[in-house]
């Protein structure tokens, strides 16, 4: 049995440059693990796959994305092997901080580390892509652009120092799909913004106006849920230096010049408001706290 961790992400920067043919809408994005784990044991066993979860809501069947990482990744390598995955789950669901994606991930790393002999990188993206797009940039972990669907990932180099981060997680989630649908397509952007030029071209995120960007999706989503835009404001005049809605909501993060002003930020949140520190991950310190290094090494 292997014990991987499953870490979270925030979208540091979001644009929306129009729906493409397929439906989607094509994005370009700036993705950050942060320090907020699930726990994943996956073991090996003769066939088949189960889940165990230990939550009444969260679906141990194929609702779940780990199983179905887990059926896709044993169809590609054959031989009658199984997997046994226990999930335990400390990552919100329904705040957009990829929970699911993450999870889906882990599995299918994991499960290519203690086989030995799983499909090649390539194989590993498109099965990661076939299982939802936010799902790829798991694979990499820390600082990346995301392009296409937010499925196209070009890893970055890390952040000079980590960012120190406030999470704001309502009681409440919103939907994806609406999300979307509720974004106006005259405010699609056609060409990327320097920021992301800047990355595209080859810069470093420093030198790209710094990490923290817009979000095009807020606008929407805060004439949706009303509620989480009053709790934006409420952030933004608790004297945070920047606060962001990471990928379609419903988590706010913001950054605070002094800690203490940081925890006085909390008091007086709408009630069930989860509030608390993180930070983001570089890849090598992702790649080693996952526990993929001890998996390479037999551990």
């Amino acid at each position: 049995m292997s014990t991987f961790r499953s870490f979270a992400k925030l979208n540091l920067h979001l644009e929306v440059a129009g729906r493409r043919a397929d439906g989607y809408h094509e994005l370009r994005t700036l993705f950050s693990t942060i320090d907020l784990a699930d726990e994943l044991e996956i073991e090996l066993t003769a066939g088949g796959v189960t889940l165990e979860t230990g939550r009444a809501d969260l679906p141990a069947g194929r609702e779940n994305l780990v199983v179905r990482a887990a059926e896709a990744f044993l169809a590609a390598v054959g031989g009658g092997v199984g997997a046994r995955i226990r999930l335990l789950k400390r990552i919100p669901v329904g705040g957009g901080l990829g929970g699911g994606s993450a999870n889906a991930a882990t599995t299918l790393r994991g499960l290519a580390l203690m086989t030995g002999s799983g499909p090649s990188e390539a194989e590993l993206e498109r099965i990661a892509r076939s299982l939802g797009a936010d799902v790829p940039f798991f694979l990499h972990g820390g600082l990346a652009l995301g392009l296409g669907r937010g499925d196209e990932i070009r890893p970055l180099p890390d952040l000079h120092d980590p960012l120190e981060l406030w999470l704001a997680l309502p009681s409440y989630s919103v939907s994806t799909a609406e999300a979307f649908r509720a974004f106006p397509a005259e405010r699609a952007r056609a060409e990327p913004s320097r920021r992301v030029a800047a990355l595209l071209a080859g810069g470093s995120i420093e030198s790209a106006e710094g990490p923290i960007g817009e979000n095009d999706l807020e606008a929407a989503v805060f004439g949706l849920r009303p509620e989480l835009g009053a709790l934006y404001t409420q952030l933004v005049r608790s004297r945070a230096r920047v606060v962001r809605m990471s990928g379609s909501g419903s988590t706010l993060f913001a950054v605070f010049e002094d800690p203490d002003v940081a925890r006085a930020a909390g008091i007086g949140l709408p009630p069930g408001t989860a509030w608390f520190p993180v930070r983001t991950l570089g890849r090598a310190e992702w790649h080693r706290a996952s526990g993929y290094g001890a998996a390479e090494r037999g551990g």
